[in-house]
């Protein structure tokens, strides 16, 4: 059968549009590259997509590895040269005892050949994309040579039998931090206490201690880390905050650091943000099609205000970046203020607000004004001149997207009220309002069915003779039953009979009241839906939704 061009299928997957392709084609005559390179540079879709359609395209099931831990046994099996020179990566050894790789070209025959000759193996494929082997190779290679787990747990031995033992304090936060990327860590917790200092790490929404040290490592590892985040090391009464950076293997994050006191010394909390990633499409992130229609005519909104809500670490900006990729970026002057620059979108205009000069939110939103912009997007709504200028933008033929911290959609709306905005005002330029949160998936590796709790079920109004599932525990998801992130999400579109109430400035009974007679799905009903489909589980939705 012959086979579709890669364009065509990314078409067919809603990735691009035609007049993506033709633009991606002019480039092409430009560099030469292949199809599929240029697409990736301009960022119309990421090499997860193409990976996703190669897969498809070959019968070979596709694997995301952003979440993947390999295998100890399954990495010794192939050597690194032969795995960087053919992109290969080892993941584990399956039940049938092949060895289960990661590859990003399935039409090379002979490559199978190789790695089942090298291994000593039966292979099993997998396809991920080439950015991501690359990545998970020099990462988890080094992690092989250098078991930073045991390293620490050293130095803990050693400090214990000797407290006044000798350690390199930027060597130890270097650990720390490389040990938080290889765990897949949002955030790196330090906590004193009157004998030790407990260190924790915030993965998959779940903060869980790691390691304790004693407390003689305090002091000076504290230190290095207000130095190096540009803080005062005199002053340990007041909470600080500062920024540093820091390069692992030729990636890139900016961490925020925040200290406060405590009756024990200064606990400090280090935030990862990763720099220049790629934006993926909204149904990657676990939006359902219906949700995804209403986000892009919502979107497609030639000027108003679309907000997005959540609490820290709910993936707001992950989602206002996916909407943004989803415009047609090559008829539209876009332009963002970011704090910082979390994600890479070529065809955008980004900027990064700078406090210290005084370029804050609302000032880039007056200047952009100058700008021709089709679309302003900011990073978060947190003060009235933001609020103001936000609103002025969408009333004056443009479309404002930004977050901003409420608990659900609806309670935006008094938000923005208590922010300055009038109800006619707020209802004559808001567009949408998007409220999500993040659920932890069950491991693929380890699902298995089972009986959740009936008082649970009976608590959501779920069936209690449909089939449910969780993870039991293995070595891939470090025995949590849980790999990875998805979004459950609410979407309210302020129709006519929405704005009239939120210009009467009714209240949240009567808005509520209205919803449900529209029969809105609010993230209680996205939440039950990923339970029935075996995607999370019903204990999950509890502790993020209640």
């Amino acid at each position: 059968m012959e086979r579709k061009p890669l364009g065509h299928l990314l078409k067919e997957k809603g990735f691009i549009t035609e007049n993506y392709i033709q633009f991606a084609l002019l480039e092409q005559k430009a560099t030469g590259e292949k199809l599929g390179e240029v697409l990736v540079r301009v960022g119309l879709v990421t090499d997860l997509e193409i990976a996703m359609v190669l897969a498809e395209q070959s019968g070979y099931p596709f694997l995301d590895l952003s979440q993947i831990n390999p295998s100890r046994v399954a990495l010794s099996k192939i050597p690194l040269s032969f795995a960087r020179k053919y992109e290969v990566l080892p993941i584990r050894i399956k039940e049938d005892r092949s060895l289960e790789v990661a590859i990003s070209d399935p039409n090379n025959p002979q490559l199978l050949e190789a790695i089942s000759r090298i291994s000593g193996m039966k292979v099993s494929i997998v396809i991920s994309s080439p950015t991501q082997i690359r990545k998970a190779l020099e990462k988890f290679y080094y992690f092989l040579e250098n078991p930073i787990e045991e390293q620490l747990k050293s130095l803990v031995e050693k400090l214990k039998i000797n407290p006044q033992a000798d350690f390199n304090a930027e060597e130890l936060l270097e650990k720390l931090l490389i040990w938080a990327i290889s765990r897949h860590a949002t955030d790196l917790h330090l906590t004193p206490t009157l004998l030790t200092l407990q260190i924790h790490l915030r993965i998959d929404g779940v903060l869980e201690p790691v390691i304790v040290f004693p407390k003689a490592v305090y002091g000076r590892l504290i230190n290095v880390i207000k130095v190096k985040s540009g803080m005062d090391i005199a002053e340990s009464r007041l909470p600080q905050d500062g920024r540093m950076s820091f390069t692992f293997l030729g990636e890139a994050f900016d961490l925020r650091v925040s200290t406060v006191r405590t009756p024990f010394g200064e606990n400090v909390v280090l935030r990862f943000l990763p720099v220049g990633a790629y934006v993926q499409h909204l149904s990657y992130l676990g939006f359902s099609n219906s949700q995804i229609e209403l986000l892009q005519e919502i979107i497609s909104s030639p000027y108003g205000m679309f907000l997005v809500t959540g609490p820290t670490g709910s993936g707001k900006t992950t989602t206002l970046f996916a909407c943004l990729r989803s415009l047609n970026l090559l008829e539209k002057n876009v332009v963002t203020a970011e704090d910082p620059i979390e994600y890479s979108l070529p065809l955008v205009r980004q900027t990064q607000v700078n406090e210290e000069i005084g370029y804050n939110f609302g000032r880039a939103i007056r200047h952009f004004l100058r700008q021709d912009p089709d679309v302003i997007m900011v990073g978060e709504v947190r003060d009235e001149e933001t609020a103001q200028m936000g609103v002025r933008a969408s009333l004056t033929g443009h479309l404002f997207l930004s977050t901003l911290h409420t608990n659900d959609a609806l309670s935006a709306v008094f938000r923005l009220k208590d922010l300055g905005i009038p109800p006619d005002m707020l209802s004559s330029s808001l567009l949408g309002i998007l409220a999500q949160r993040l659920v932890r998936k069950i491991c693929p590796y380890c699902k298995k069915e089972y009986k959740p709790n009936p008082k649970l079920l009976l608590y959501y109004q779920l069936p209690l003779d449909h089939p449910y599932y969780k993870g039991e525990g293995c070595e891939y998801c470090r025995n949590k039953g849980y790999i990875g992130r998805t979004v459950v999400a609410e979407i309210f579109f302020m129709d006519e009979d929405f704005k009239k109430l939120v210009a009467k400035d009714s209240s949240l009974s009567e808005i509520l009241e209205l919803a449900k007679a529209k029969k809105i799905e609010f993230l209680r009903d996205h939440a039950k839906q990923k339970v029935l489909e075996g995607v999370t589980t019903v204990e999950e939705i509890k502790r993020i939704v209640g």
